[in-house]
This record gives structure tokens, C-alpha cells and sequence, in this order.
């Protein structure tokens, strides 16, 4: 790799992480505080989680997201994606109705991956495969960087109102944007070639994986703040103190793929976090009312689950080389519609059983997709 390249890769990195850990805040403050929000808006939570479930549907424009980086480039998307972010949450923070709020929130949540796609194939042209995983896990690392905002967002929202963390994701995304711009270059095409992509049945299993880990990650996402207020009575700022910990262990998944998984194996690593995660949600079950426990069962859970999704991406990237924005919007689609699967669930099924019950159906997702992933080896060699 030439000095250039790994600059221009370190550059990339920088601006990247800044401009990602605005835009997973502007996703992750609003399931610890779903409750409050609802409040805050006159509606009920299952109202805010229905916003959740459109939100999260985001990943199925990034078809479009991909013919539109093959006319203007992947800096331009980059860009774009970073004002949507910034948009969305003043949209948010500035109104008190509930129809204007979910706009924003939406907005946020379909900028998200119209941001990965382009960063993603960026580092994916550049950095060698056996080096992927590494440089995957340093851009996955924003998404529990951006988890410090929860804590700051409960004593914000203790201090003024709902509306506080909303304000804290415009000014983030603000800087994220103007770094994007700074920090890496044009990279206007030429000429606009069309990339088609052929589904095997490795890329098909391994698109389903993605969609079952997701469903089943965002079951107890959706619900962990009414989780804690109902079977432990923290309050907003408890939670927020909590999710410390979840930081933590999101660290600790990632930093596990950063450092380990070029030499383990992306697919292994996949399939580790998928059955430590299983357990982990079967686990659920065993807290009651001990907030230690608790705490401890979902350190594991999060960490698993982050092992999964941050391999995962390095892992697809190379499954179609001549076709890459095609396949990453893919598994973008199979990630929105599980989360989008999953927060409709959620409240349903908490309802019915309680976090007992949603760990067991999350289970039961991750069991399926450790089967698919046994027919999917470690990449799929044809373009």
C-alpha cells in the first residue's frame, strides 16, 4: 500500500468517525428514552416505537443510494447524508408535534445508511481484505462512541426537556459534515458505469443472517428503557447511567473484531457472536429483579451482538468485488427490515411475556441464523 493510500485512509478515518458518531447518536438516544419522548410528544410509546419501525426502514432506499454514487461519488452521498442527519434532528428539536418529530426522526434514521453504503465501499476499493476487519472495526467503534450521549442526554432532558439530545445530534452532525467535507477528496466518476449484481445462494444465506440478527437484536433494544424503569424503577437519568455499561461492552465486541478477526476469521467471528448472543438472550429470563445480573446479561448480549454485525460487514464486502455498493445496499435492506421487523414486534411481545419472552423469540432468531451460516464459507470468490 502506497504513503499516499495510507494516508489518505487515515484521513478518511478521522472524518468518518466523526460524522458516524453523530449519525448512530441521532439513532441510539431515542431507545433509552422512548419513554420520556412519548411523554414529552402526548402520544404512547408504542407510538414512538411504531416512528422506530419506519425509521429503521431507511436501508430500503439504499438501491437508489447506490445508482446515485455511481453518477456522483461516494464523498458527494457522504455528504448529502450528513445534512439529512443534521436536518432531521433540528426538524425534531424544534416542534412539540408528534407527526413533525417522527419526520425527523425518520429522516435520521434513512440518512444513516445512505452514509454507510458510500463510506463502506470507500474503505472497501482501498483496504486489502486481510486488513478489513481492522479498519471495519475502528469505523464500527462510532456506534457505542455515540452511546456517551445517552448519559448526557438524561441529565440534558433532567435540565430542560425531551427535546435536549435532539439539539446535541444537530451540533454533532454539523462538525461530522464539515469534516467529511475537509478530509477526503472528490471522487466525481468519469463516467457512470451500471454494476449488476447476481444473488447465489451464499449471498443469499448470508443477507438472511444479517436480517435475523437483527430482528433479533432490536426485540430487547426497543424495550430496555421500560425494561429498566418497570423491573427496576431507574429513572431517565438511571437509564442513562446504565447505558454506560452497555458502552462498555459495545467497546468490547468491537475492539474484539478490530483486533482479532483478520487473524481468526470474519466468518467465525459471525458465527462466535451469534451463539454467545443466543445465550445471552435465553438469559434474560434469569435477572428478576437483580439489577447486577441484569447488568451483567446484557454487557454479554451487547457484546455479542456487536461481534456479529461489525464482522459481518467486512465479511459481505468482499462477496461481490465488481458489485459492492450493490451487495452493502443489500445487507443495508436486510438490517432495516429486521430492525423494522423487530421494533414492531417488540412491544407485543414484551407485553405478552416480558423480557423472559423476548429474549426466547430473539433466541430462536440467532439459532436460525447460525444454521444458514454453516452453508457460507469464508467468501464468495465470483465477482
Amino acid at each position: 500500500m502506497s504513503v499516499r493510500r495510507e494516508s489518505d485512509i487515515k484521513r478518511a478515518l478521522i472524518s468518518t468517525f466523526i460524522a458516524r458518531t453523530a449519525a448512530n447518536a441521532g439513532l441510539r438516544i431515542v431507545y433509552p428514552f422512548l419513554p420520556a419522548i412519548s411523554r414529552g410528544l402526548g402520544v404512547t410509546p408504542t407510538a414512538v416505537a411504531s416512528v422506530i419501525a419506519v425509521r429503521n426502514l431507511g436501508g430500503l432506499a439504499t438501491p437508489l443510494v447506490a445508482r446515485a454514487i455511481e453518477r456522483r461519488g461516494r464523498r458527494w452521498m457522504m455528504l448529502v447524508a450528513m445534512l439529512a442527519v443534521t436536518a432531521g434532528a433540528i426538524l425534531t428539536a424544534i416542534t412539540g408535534t408528534f407527526l413533525v418529530a417522527a419526520l425527523g426522526i425518520v429522516m435520521v434514521g434513512f440518512a444513516k445508511p445512505a452514509f454507510d453504503i458510500p463510506m463502506q465501499a470507500w474503505f472497501g476499493d482501498r483496504v486489502p481484505y486481510a486488513e478489513r476487519g481492522r479498519v471495519f472495526g475502528i469505523t464500527e467503534l462510532t456506534w457505542s462512541v455515540a452511546l456517551i450521549a445517552v448519559p448526557v442526554s438524561g441529565f440534558l432532558i433532567q435540565l430542560t426537556d425531551w427535546r435536549a439530545p435532539f439539539v446535541l445530534v444537530a451540533v454533532l452532525a454539523v462538525i461530522g459534515t464539515l469534516a467529511i467535507a475537509r478530509m477526503i477528496d472528490r471522487d466525481h466518476p468519469h463516467e457512470h458505469v451500471e454494476r449488476r449484481l447476481q444473488f447465489t445462494p451464499e449471498r443469499i444465506r448470508v443477507l438472511l443472517v444479517a436480517f435475523l440478527m437483527c430482528v433479533a437484536a432490536e426485540i430487547p433494544f426497543v424495550v430496555y428503557g421500560q425494561w429498566l424503569e418497570d423491573s427496576f424503577g431507574l429513572s431517565v437519568a438511571g437509564i442513562g447511567t446504565f447505558t454506560i455499561a452497555v458502552v462498555i461492552a459495545e467497546l468490547a465486541g468491537e475492539g474484539v473484531v478490530t483486533v482479532i478477526a483478520d487473524r481468526w476469521g470474519l466468518r467465525r467471528m459471525v458465527m462466535g457472536g451469534l451463539l454467545v448472543s443466543g445465550v445471552a438472550y435465553l438469559a434474560l429470563a434469569l435477572t428478576g429483579s437483580r439489577l447486577v445480573v441484569a447488568l451483567i446479561v446484557v454487557a454479554v448480549w451487547i457484546a455479542a451482538f456487536e461481534v456479529t454485525i461489525v464482522a459481518v460487514i467486512p465479511f459481505i464486502s468482499e462477496m461481490s468485488i465488481g458489485a459492492r455498493e450493490r451487495m452493502l445496499s443489500w445487507l443495508a435492506i436486510m438490517i432495516s427490515v429486521g430492525r423494522s421487523l423487530g421494533a414492531l414486534v417488540a412491544q407485543p411481545v414484551f407485553s405478552a411475556g416480558g423480557i423472559a419472552l423476548s429474549g426466547v423469540v430473539s433466541a430462536a432468531c440467532v439459532v436460525v441464523a447460525a444454521l444458514l451460516l454453516l452453508a457460507v464459507s469464508e467468501h464468495d470468490p465470483a465477482g
